[in-house]
């Protein structure tokens, strides 16, 4: 009879871990995660702890959440988003000590606005300039639709145009407005509503490498919340139906 008992027990203990591992595998797979996040996630983290090149400077540790949607765009869709559609616009890199701060808050708020960010990284097709023998020489040709996307965005570029400047104080200008990263974008119906170019202010010990401390995350975390109101066409004040 114990012996029956015993093998009952033993039975009812597998069905019960089955059951189990049935339950917790259906979570796992409930956890929905974005295939485009994931590559940006992998791009970002890449970098996590490595010395960047240019100035031996090392990169903080990040992490991306790959359950918040991003949808990576080239240059000709983007312009195409910011002439016909609404939304957020993301312009980063990974390379990018701001990009870096900026793009895991953004998401958050991303997320608790329920809505995808578009993401856009320029750096193979933003043109590069260098200043070789006292001449201003392009060193990286702009890519398909850069210029497409820079007249997309050329009511809020402003009006000075990227110059460069050599050891001995002389200024070359390229006569074109630049693109900076990270640049944050709200569009609605085909028209920029509001831009943020950089995070936030740093205090004086810190450099663009570090992260930022809670008040700054807040202050960004406003700073998006308030696009993203423009997209929707709420005030960013009361989030109520703007007023005329």
């Amino acid at each position: 009879m114990n012996k029956k008992k015993t093998a009952i027990i033993g039975i009812l203990l597998i069905i019960l871990g089955i059951c189990g591992c049935l339950y917790y595998s259906k979570m796992d797979k409930d956890v929905l995660v974005y295939d485009e996040t994931k590559e940006i996630k992998e791009k970002y983290e890449a970098l996590n702890g490595t010395v960047r090149e240019s100035d031996k400077a090392t990169y903080q540790n990040i992490t991306i959440d790959e359950t918040i949607e991003i949808d990576v765009l080239n240059a000709m869709e983007a312009t195409k988003f910011i002439k016909e559609e609404s939304g957020i616009l993301f312009i980063g890199a990974p390379w990018c000590p701001w990009c870096r701060n900026a793009l895991p808050v953004l998401m958050d708020v991303a997320k608790d606005n329920n809505m995808v960010i578009k993401y856009l990284d320029i750096t193979d097709i933003r043109n590069v300039y260098s200043i070789k023998d006292g001449k201003l020489t392009k060193t990286q040709k702009e890519g398909e639709g850069y210029y497409e996307l820079l007249e997309a965005l050329d009511s809020v570029l402003g009006d000075e145009t990227y110059k460069l400047e050599d050891e001995n104080g002389k200024v070359y200008d390229t006569k074109e407005k630049r693109i900076y990263m990270p640049s944050t974008i709200a569009i609605k119906n085909g028209n920029i509503e509001g831009t943020h170019v950089s995070t936030v202010e740093l205090n004086e010990s810190q450099t663009k490498y570090d992260k930022l401390d809670k008040n700054q995350i807040t202050e960004l975390k406003s700073i998006y919340q308030d696009l993203i109101n423009k997209t929707k066409g709420l005030n960013v004040c009361t989030g109520e139906s703007l007023c005329d």
